[in-house]
């Protein structure tokens, strides 16, 4: 790459140039780019950072990833003034000394450095100390070298987020409890283990890990975690995906008083049984207010789930979907009253109460697809006054026809809905009339053989998707109400383009921008897109009035012939 190669570019932010094997970068081969702020070179042939004519530009961003780069020499060319990312993944840095990291002094702090799947070596005792970063991923970077050898090199340093991860198919060492002590000289906010294995996990092992405000442990095979940690205080955010754990409790909670937030999903894949979800798991929790425990065979003995919820009392989202069944109480989330968000979904659900959501005033999103559970039953969405969003799909409706408009007077802010996969084959005249603030309805993937739009309070502005149901001839009636903001999806159906179909094709050639995926919305048989259909059909009506009128006038014609004929008769007998 010459000298002045990009010269006349001078608004040029951005600057890609991955998998170019550069062998030779000219010193002024970026002169000219003034406004440049990010380059982008991963998969080159640069070996050596020095090597890379930077030095006056006023760059945030810079990726040498993927490339052969052996030492961090050229660091102190670079012009960290804007600098916030600096990408040094997957080269062959395999040692960092202290006189490499000197660039980095006298920075903001607000720089994210990827060291991600380097084979580090060795790493100088504080070598990053008294340094401040944003970020530092060294996850991967752990096939030769213990964990501990780059946490005394950061011994010193203040970062907010700190990966010492891995990935699947690199290499896992066990970490040491001892192999932590270093952590106690360092400042960081964020952690990160996953996809590591412990070798002595203990109360010890949280010694030095009292800063934390979140600590993901994903995948380290974790089946239980120690009952008496007294440093974990400060704790937040707490991220167990993906381990072993065979009962909700094993997560000892109490040793997290401050936490806000705690996510167990995905522990299905990694236990061959349930995780039974006992009572009082969660007590001593009363500021959490986000738990997921979805995709984890979540398994509760007797009634769900109001004493194995208890003591969340602060909880805004709670995530169960895709776990086994479970018979619910009366009043399954009696304590938690503030939930926000509920899911559910793919959760065979028993219900011992007709309104089990009745304490929820403050729920705005309810997920129950797949619940089976009866969604017509007038008093299942009792209580849900500031109800948002809710979806109801692949819950099947054994009569087919849902018509009666008291199931949704109980959520008048309702403003999205789905009813898709329901077996629908009818709706009732005014079934939404009073969901005023709906603004878009999915019906799809049922039998409804008609487009029913009379059910809705208002097609001023709405979203409605009819798309894959066995819709054959619309009624222009239907589709005329449609504000200039509204849309339809009518695709997938088998919809006739014949004459009797004549007025909706016109509809919709003059109004092609209100029909969502117009290229699948095709005629049935011929697979032509209905919006290119041409027609020539005359009205029955108008034929009919013609022939009549055609037949007065020759009736009249032959009246009058008649007459004259009968009257010229008439003059001649008499003479």
């Amino acid at each position: 790459m010459y000298e002045d190669a990009l010269s006349t570019q001078h608004k040029l932010h951005t600057l890609i140039l991955t998998g170019n094997p550069l062998a030779f970068m000219s010193y002024d081969a970026f002169s000219g780019l003034d406004s440049l702020v990010r380059l982008i070179m991963p998969q080159t042939a640069v070996t050596d950072l020095e090597d890379i004519p930077i030095a006056e530009l006023q760059l945030d961003t810079l990726d040498v990833s993927s490339g052969s780069i052996h030492n961090l020499e050229g660091l102190a060319a670079l012009n960290f003034k804007k600098m916030t990312a600096l990408n040094l993944a997957r080269n062959n840095i395999a040692s960092l000394r202290a006189s490499d990291l000197q660039a980095f002094r006298g920075t903001s702090g607000d720089v994210e450095v990827s060291f991600q799947s380097n084979n580090i070596i060795s790493v100088e005792r504080g070598v990053f100390g008294a340094l401040r970063f944003r970020s530092l991923d060294f996850c991967g970077c752990f096939a030769r070298a213990d964990v501990s050898v780059v946490l005394k090199g950061l011994e010193g340093v203040a970062t907010e987020k700190l990966n010492l991860g891995t990935f699947n198919d690199a290499p896992h060492r066990h970490i040491k409890t001892e192999s932590l002590c270093s952590l106690c000289n360092t400042t960081v906010t964020h952690l990160s283990f996953e996809r590591q294995r412990w070798e002595d996990l203990s109360n010890a092992t949280f010694q030095c890990l009292g800063g934390l405000r979140a600590l993901d442990m994903t995948e380290m095979s974790i089946s239980h975690l120690p009952d008496n940690i007294t440093t974990m205080g400060k704790l937040a955010q707490l991220t167990l995906d993906r381990n072993k754990f065979g009962n909700v409790c094993d997560v000892n909670a109490h040793n997290f008083p401050s936490l806000t937030s705690l996510s167990m999903q995905g522990i299905a894949e990694f236990t061959k049984g349930h995780c039974i979800f006992n009572d009082d798991c969660f007590q001593g929790l009363s500021q959490l207010e986000y738990l997921d425990l979805s995709h984890s065979t979540v398994h509760a003995d007797g009634l769900c789930c109001e004493r194995q919820l208890k003591g969340l009392g602060q909880l805004r989202l709670l995530n169960l979907s895709y776990n086994d069944a479970m018979r619910w109480g009366a009043l399954p989330f009696a304590a938690t009253p503030q939930l926000r968000h509920l899911d559910c979904s793919h959760l065979s659900v028993t219900l011992n109460s007709s309104a089990p959501f009745r304490n929820l005033a403050l729920l705005q999103t309810l997920n129950l697809s797949r619940t089976s559970l009866s969604v017509t039953h007038p008093r299942l969405l009792e209580g849900l006054k500031s109800l948002v969003h809710l979806d109801l799909r692949g819950n099947p409706i054994s009569e087919g026809v849902v018509s009666d408009p008291e199931i949704f007077k109980h959520v008048p802010d309702l403003e999205s809905l789905i009813l898709a996969e329901c077996n629908l084959t009818g709706i009732g005249g005014n079934l939404f009339h009073a969901l005023t603030k709906l603004t878009h309805a999915d019906l799809s993937a049922n039998h409804l053989a008609k487009l029913s739009t009379s059910a809705f309070f208002s097609l001023a502005s709405i979203r409605l998707n009819y798309a894959h149901n066995l819709i054959e001839l619309v009624d222009i009636s239907s589709v005329q109400g449609l504000g200039p903001s509204s849309l339809v999806d009518l695709s997938f159906n088998p919809l006739t383009c014949n004459c009797s179909n004549i007025k909706f094709i016109d509809w919709v050639k003059a109004n092609v921008d209100k029909l969502v995926h117009a290229d699948e919305t095709l005629c049935s048989g011929s697979h032509q897109k209905i919006s290119d259909v041409t027609l020539h059909c005359y009205s029955v009506a108008g034929a009919v009035a013609f022939g009549v009128t055609m037949l007065v006038v020759a009736l009249t014609i032959a009246a009058v012939s008649a007459f004259k004929k009968w009257k010229t008769y008439n003059r001649y007998t008499q003479l």
